[in-house]
């Protein structure tokens, strides 16, 4: 793959009024903002303030290339969101620069992270923008990069976790539950992250990140923890620093925090939508972006970086209400996360229900009081706390068993003592046979789950 361009980290703007205006003009050019932003400058605040937001509806409307705003000879990088938000997936088209850029700043922010020589085990999907930024950020010198993304048959978990040993991985990068299925995996295999691999940092993003569950994560890998926070559309927006604050980077992107009733901005402590103006991004650069996320503005951090402090509670759709009582995401996670470490537990799975959450774990033992940990954290919210088997939730043996995958193949030699296959599907893939003790835990898995299932439908109908 040929180098990088060679592209400075994002640094404040000396300059926040130009660069935004720079920003609207750059977005002018794409058919999404052709006719809202005709004619438009920024010579204050005041001006930006007045435009319209952009919302997860207007992108939809636009189409696959409504954002774009450079011709297609200047994209390198097309990519497309999960669809996790109301179902509906964005699009957004990518310059090389704008990876350079995001690639440049992690450097900056993390040099003792991305160093020469330090081996970064890629865990996240490549259909995310994350996933290539880690590749770019080793091309650029801050490291050995291993591309493993996760939603990949041929690097599966098992696998996964042997490159760490194998290479001496440093950085386990990937999605929140990366290091808790890898941290599984482990112990099935008599392993312990702590102890038997070099991982130090554990660099992640794409999902809530609570406190308890960063500290537990912290003690089972013996690793620090490093939040990234950004989407596919706005691409970098912070990571955290070492007082595990998540800071944002006003060099990339200009973010307000609005309340949603007022549209107005909300005082420090205050909880309201993120709102991005892009700075950072020449492919499909967004003008007032409500991304959907409610944050909470914070003071300054101690840490003495002067970057905007903010602390992401969750997506404004998935707050839960029970009675009097309002749950941001982040607040359910971190308390049953809170309630399973008190199990001994990681491996835990949240369903909200109209009366009570229900909070299933698999134990492992008791050091201390999970109810009371979870009211600690979240106050006096109805919870029933549900026990279960190893493997029930985090049905690590299937892991265990994933496929085998070869470069295709539409001959085989049967002359020897190779695989006799007679399709190109056994060329490809090899599935693994259990045996009847496997097949027999895993019906009962299922049929457990099943049997739940049932029950709180027939309760939840009632």
């Amino acid at each position: 793959m040929s180098q990088a361009p060679s592209v400075p980290a994002a640094a404040p703007a000396a300059d926040p009024i130009a660069a935004l205006d720079a920003t609207v003009a750059r977005a002018a050019k794409s058919p999404l903002y052709a006719t809202r932003l005709a004619g438009v400058r920024i010579r204050a605040l005041d001006d930006l303030h007045a435009l319209p937001l952009t919302t997860r509806a207007d992108l939809q409307q636009a189409g696959p290339h409504g954002t774009r705003a450079v011709p297609l000879e200047a994209v390198c990088h097309f990519g497309e969101s999960s669809g996790t938000s109301g179902g509906a997936v964005n699009t957004t088209w990518l310059t090389a620069d704008d990876f350079a850029r995001d690639a440049a700043t992690l450097r900056a922010r993390h040099p003792d992270v991305f160093a020469p020589g330090r081996v970064l085990l890629n865990r996240f999907p490549f259909m995310a923008a994350p996933a290539h930024l880690m590749q770019l950020v080793a091309q650029q010198g801050g490291g050995v990069a291993v591309p493993a993304g996760n939603i990949n048959w041929d690097v599966p978990f098992p696998r996964a976790l042997e490159l760490a040993r194998r290479t001496g991985a440093h950085v386990l990068a990937g999605v929140p539950l990366e290091p808790i299925v890898l941290g599984a995996v482990a112990r099935g295999q008599g392993i312990d992250p702590a102890r038997d691999t070099a991982v130090d940092t554990l660099f992640l993003g794409g999902a809530a990140l609570p406190p308890a569950l960063q500290r537990r994560m912290a003690r089972t890998w013996g690793a620090r923890v490093i939040e990234l926070y950004g989407s596919t559309e706005t691409m970098l927006l912070g990571t955290s620093c070492p007082r595990a604050t998540l800071h944002l980077e006003d060099g990339l992107a200009f973010a307000e925090v609005l309340d949603p009733a007022t549209g107005t901005a909300v005082p420090l402590g205050g909880e309201g939508h993120l709102v991005v103006t892009t700075l950072g991004i020449d492919g499909s650069p967004l003008v007032r972006y409500d991304t959907g996320d409610l944050v909470r503005a914070l003071p300054p951090c101690p840490c003495g970086d002067a970057r905007p402090a903010i602390q992401v509670l969750g997506r404004a759709a998935e707050t839960v209400v029970l009675g009097d009582v309002r749950l941001h995401a982040h607040d359910l996670v971190d308390g049953a996360a809170c309630a399973a470490d008190a199990l001994d537990s990681d491996v835990f799975f949240v369903v909200v229900l109209r009366d009570r959450i229900l909070l299933r774990v698999e134990t492992r033992g008791e050091h201390g009081d999970p109810m009371a940990a979870w009211r600690a954290r979240v106050g006096d919210v109805p919870l029933e706390i549900e026990c279960v088997a190893a493997c029930d939730l985090l049905d690590v043996e299937t892991l265990a068993r994933s496929p085998r995958v070869y470069k295709p193949a539409v001959s085989a030699d049967w002359r020897g003592p190779g695989r006799r296959i007679l399709t190109v599907g056994e060329g490809m893939i090899e599935w693994p046979r259990p045996s009847a003790a496997e097949a027999g835990r895993w019906i009962a898995r299922t049929w457990r789950a099943a049997r739940r299932r049932r029950a709180l439908a027939r309760e939840q109908g009632r």
